[in-house]
């Protein structure tokens, strides 16, 4: 599976769709709490609970940094830190209940994959194997900075020749609905991860969804109509 600039798309006349990882197909948001409450104290920040953290989840990102008192700066590397530890504990994280056979249906239905998250290639990659679900995707562009991602989707698209009216961005947190926006794509924001459907339609995606059968059925309808009229 190539990374970065090799990226070689499958001949198709259906859309690119491109992947968040944390929250969108890997559960690690349980694994990634915990970590967090381990650090905490040497950030200087309190940990949360998991009620707490449900809370946080109707937060736009901006407004759940401020809550947990972290600035922009101490974000990226905190982000960073927590990435590392994750490392260790892939193993723990599991898949998104049905997402497996949603990407399989969207692989066979000739959808065009790739991912690009925070997250590092050798996480994804190791986790994609898991899961047998490496070979359904094209690319992985990874280490992506938290707010540096509509930069990365305008690269990705250029490097892959599609345009940005064919292409879809996949997300579970506000600032992925924004990166899709700012990138020109279509927004599909699910709603089992990060950030809860409140928080998400704060960001007006194109398409805002509870299921992965209702992703399938967003692609499906995009890749017919084009994005939904408001």
């Amino acid at each position: 599976m190539p990374e970065g600039a090799s990226h070689i798309l499958p001949e198709s006349s259906k859309p690119l769709l491109i992947f968040d990882f944390d929250g969108t197909l890997a559960q690690t948001l349980e694994t990634g709490i915990g970590i967090f409450n381990e650090i905490a104290p040497e950030w200087g920040l309190k940990p949360v609970t998991m009620e707490e953290a449900q809370e946080l989840r109707k937060l736009h990102t901006r407004a759940l940094l401020d809550r947990l008192g972290v600035s922009r700066l101490m974000a990226v590397k905190l982000a960073a830190h927590i990435r590392r530890l994750l490392h260790e504990r892939m193993d723990q994280v599991k898949l998104i209940p049905n997402v497996a056979d949603a990407i399989h249906e969207l692989k066979h239905e000739g959808f065009r994959m790739g991912i690009l998250s925070s997250n590092s290639a050798e996480n994804v990659r190791m986790f994609l194997q898991r899961y047998h679900l490496d070979e359904c995707f094209s690319f992985i562009e990874a280490g992506v900075s938290l707010f540096g991602k509509p930069r990365r989707i305008r690269n990705v698209l250029k490097v892959v020749k599609v345009p940005a009216s064919e292409a879809i961005y996949v997300g579970d947190e506000t600032r992925d609905m924004e990166a899709s926006r700012k990138a020109g794509v279509c927004g599909l924001a699910v709603c089992w991860g990060a950030n809860g459907r409140e928080a998400m339609m704060t960001e007006g995606p194109e398409f805002c969804v509870d299921t992965p059968s209702e992703m399938v059925a967003a692609a499906r309808h995009f890749a017919a109509h084009g994005p939904p009229q408001h």
